[in-house]
């Protein structure tokens, strides 16, 4: 028997307040066209030193503490001799994530993460694609509250010395105000 997990109260959010509000802002002709939130893949990519969160074991580790989910490890697809890297080398880590993980994620990123960071002033309005994609990097893995609560045993891993983190999330919007009004309704801080 199966217990029922707990829906996310951003997900209930979007249920109850975003999608009604768009759907009597932009006209839409039924509920199923008012774009939602799709998938977020969030990324590390490493540049293969044995130690250090450079290692992509060790930015496997960092992710699932961050997302809660394990992290599959990125192989490199096509060789380059300027960058000494070979078809098939250890690459990265990602973490592909959808429902109820992927709106906890997001509402902690929104609540917690993003105001941490030092100087924020907000995210960049033209990192949108055309395609209702939005991607964004973070620098600071400190302002995770998993990672400083795993201070200690992150220590040897060097994490101020860590490559950073990619967020990209995807949305079923087809052009990019639609998604720049949901990534807004969703009280994703972008500049002014």
């Amino acid at each position: 028997h199966r217990r029922a997990a707990m829906a996310s109260r951003y997900r209930m959010f979007y249920d109850t307040v975003v999608r009604p509000d768009m759907l009597a802002k932009m006209q839409y002709k039924n509920v199923h066209m008012v774009p939602k939130l799709d998938k977020v893949t969030v990324s590390i990519a490493t540049h293969m030193k044995p130690t250090g969160l450079d290692n992509p074991i060790a930015a496997a580790f960092a992710l699932e503490l961050i997302t809660g989910q394990q992290a599959q490890l990125t192989r490199v697809k096509k060789a380059n001799a300027k960058y000494k890297v070979r078809t098939g080398m250890l690459e990265g880590a990602k973490v592909v994530l959808h429902g109820d993980n992927m709106y906890h994620f997001l509402d902690r990123l929104v609540t917690t993460v993003l105001p941490r960071i030092t100087d924020f002033e907000g995210l960049d309005r033209r990192s949108f694609d055309a395609h209702g994609g939005y991607a964004l990097g973070i620098r600071d893995w400190s302002s995770f509250i998993e990672v400083e609560s795993q201070h200690e045993n992150l220590q040897p891993f060097g994490v101020q010395q860590s490559p950073g983190l990619g967020v990209q999330i995807l949305t079923t919007a087809t052009t990019e105000p639609e998604a720049h009004m949901l990534l807004s309704a969703l009280r994703f801080p972008f500049k002014k």
